[in-house]
Formats: structure tokens, C-alpha cells, sequence
């Protein structure tokens, strides 16, 4: 399991593939975000999300979307993004991450 400073964790569910997948569990702390509002990340790949509990807040570009449990979320991750916690919950989800690996955008 990895504790990010930003109060997020991520815990590997399946071993590095030779296919560049990472199969995540994450928990993003109430007030965590995976990075600044003033500096949304980007990288390859594509990433795909499920929310188990909690909000979560999901930048794309200039778009943001609210998710809730059963939610569901697909995006090119070279896109402009970041994820953060809503409320007083911790946000419990499944992501998968495909290709980020690869070159840098």
C-alpha cells in the first residue's frame, strides 16, 4: 500500500503485467485530492474508476463530475484531471489504469 502526502491510498490489487495495467484499490481521505486545484496532472494511459462509497470529485479538462457509490467513470488520462473526496467520507473505490507506462505526453 502506498500513503500519499496528500492524504490518498493506493493499494495494488494484482501484480505489474507485461499489458501496463495497474488494478488499484483507492481511498482518498475526506479533504485528499490526488493534486492542487490550481494543477491538474496528466500522464498516459487511460484510467477507469468505480466508487464503492463515498463522493468523488472528478475534474477532466474544464468538466467536473460528482460521483457516488455505483458510479462508474472512464477518461484519457493525458487529459488535464484530478480526483478529490466531497464531504466527510472517505471515498472507496476500484481504478484501473492502462498504459501508464508509456511515453509521457
Amino acid at each position: 500500500m502506498i500513503q500519499l502526502a496528500t492524504g490518498v491510498q493506493w493499494e495494488r490489487l494484482a501484480p505489474p503485467t507485461p499489458q501496463d495495467v495497474d488494478f488499484l484499490q483507492v481511498a482518498y481521505h475526506p479533504g485528499s485530492e490526488s493534486c492542487p486545484p490550481d494543477s491538474l496532472m496528466r500522464h498516459s494511459g487511460h484510467e477507469y474508476g468505480h466508487i464503492i462509497s463515498g463522493r468523488m470529485g472528478v475534474t477532466i479538462g474544464f468538466d467536473t463530475y460528482e460521483l457516488g457509490a455505483g458510479d462508474s467513470i472512464a477518461f484519457d488520462s493525458t487529459m488535464p484531471h484530478r480526483l478529490f473526496a466531497i464531504g466527510a467520507e472517505t471515498v472507496e473505490a476500484i481504478w484501473v489504469v492502462v498504459g501508464r507506462r508509456g511515453s509521457a505526453p
